[in-house]
């Protein structure tokens, strides 16, 4: 009899430490991304609260403001403004994105961007995603052609840190002066954590462009959820090196549904 009641207590302690649920959201420790949600909060599948989903069920739409500066060219000075919205079907992204700029010396449209990606799950923390991308030439310059992306983007969580690392990489067919420009390539590293409604991201981003100019960026950025899906944020980039754009200060509100 001793020795089943033994055999019954090593199941149910295993079963209890499999099952270990700290937050009691019903989601076992090993599956949640959010391990220390309120009591009250309605989670989702992974643990996290209905109020900020980590995927949008149907779409992200937001415009942004950007304010450039940027010492090393005799205090140049931009503004851009962007459109952005991206639409989810099941484990699929379309993305599409505008951006009208004002300078100095010139204004007009950037090269309009879309972007198509899947979403794999290799683990319940870890998601994947793959795309590919094309940059129609909506700006207005001699030379200018279409161009074509790959992307690659992770997400990890890690008690209730998202780890972000990827990049991209462009096949350009842009010319200057005849000559054609080289393809341009970016990486990143970087974390996002939650508090309430709050999200705080802060990524290090190394990019080379057509021009074979290499920036190092350091990207930060604090983001305040409301009801029903909107949100409002806020990023500034300082660039690293000589090479990079000094500042980038930004603003910008959407809505997740």
């Amino acid at each position: 009899m001793k020795k089943v009641l033994m055999v019954c207590f090593c199941v149910v302690a295993i079963v209890a430490n499999e099952y270990n649920d700290d937050d009691l959201d019903g989601v076992p420790n090993n599956l949640d991304r959010c391990p220390h949600t309120p009591f009250s909060d309605i989670v989702d599948e992974y643990g996290c609260s209905i109020e900020r989903l980590i995927r949008p069920k149907k779409y992200d739409i937001y415009f942004e403001y950007l304010y450039v500066k940027d010492r090393t060219k005799q205090t140049f000075k931009e503004h851009d403004y962007i459109l952005s919205a991206t639409f989810y079907h099941k484990n699929f992204d379309l993305s599409i994105n505008g951006n009208y700029f004002h300078n100095s010396s010139k204004e007009g449209f950037s090269d309009t961007n879309i972007k198509f990606e899947y979403r794999f799950t290799p683990t319940p923390m870890w998601d994947l995603y793959a795309g590919v991308g094309v940059d129609l030439p909506t700006y207005n310059r001699n030379g200018n052609f279409f161009d074509y992306d790959l992307y690659l983007d992770n997400e990890y969580y890690y008690n209730g840190i998202k780890f972000l690392f990827g990049g991209y990489y462009s096949f350009t067919r842009d010319k200057h002066h005849t000559k054609r420009l080289h393809n341009p390539l970016g990486v990143y590293v970087g974390i996002e954590s939650y508090y309430k409604n709050y999200s705080f991201d802060i990524a290090f981003l190394h990019m080379k462009s057509k021009f074979q100019t290499h920036s190092n960026i350091l990207y930060g950025k604090v983001e305040r959820g409301i009801k029903r899906g909107y949100y409002i944020y806020a990023s500034l980039s300082k660039g690293l090196n000589e090479r990079a754009i000094d500042t980038i200060i930004s603003i910008g509100f959407g809505r997740r549904y």
